[in-house]
């Protein structure tokens, strides 16, 4: 496991961070989105290929990443499927990739390049060339953060926690 930062921190932690990070518009997402993400998390723990990215002051937890590689004929689930079924033909691109499952910034620390620091870390730890993520299909910080690293949209997948069109993006 590709851990940089400190120890790997507890579910608990993720839910409080991406609860702050997220609930601010552009986002505005309710609380239980926070807990889906952290259950999410608490699951992928068991991963030996998972990649973690963790930022701390003064002890807590102000930014935070994990992802894993992703291979289609792992993933049996219900939400995969709507990705594949989302992407047609370009669903391809991703297999072998790296999916980079959660960012989160606690809201004091933006705009201060932590959230381009997390993300450099966790492509560089993963040793993948490609890399994709999930978003919101609307203009939003992290969004702008995406572009400027260089990832571009490959497609509509499920719908992102907000209600709004989950838009695909990959880099490499």
């Amino acid at each position: 496991m590709a851990r940089t930062g400190s120890a790997l921190p507890a579910a608990a932690e993720v839910e409080q961070l991406y609860a702050l990070a997220s609930a601010r518009p552009p986002l505005a997402e309710p609380a239980e989105v926070a807990g889906l993400y952290a259950t999410l998390y608490d699951l992928a723990l068991d991963r030996s290929d998972l990649v973690v990215v963790t930022a701390r002051e003064v002890g807590e937890l102000v930014g935070f990443g994990y992802g894993h590689p992703w291979h289609w004929a792992e993933q049996q689930d219900d939400w995969s499927a709507e990705l594949s079924a989302g992407l047609g033909d370009a669903s391809g691109q991703l297999d072998g990739s790296f999916a980079v499952q959660l960012l989160a910034v606690h809201p004091s620390f933006t705009r201060h390049g932590l959230g381009f620091e997390l993300l450099k870390r966790t492509m560089v730890a993963s040793v993948s060339a490609v890399h994709w993520l999930l978003v919101p299909d609307q203009d939003t910080p992290a969004r702008r953060l995406y572009r400027r690293m260089g990832y571009r949209p490959l497609g509509h997948g499920p719908e992102a926690p907000n209600g709004a069109p989950g838009l695909v993006l990959i880099h490499g």
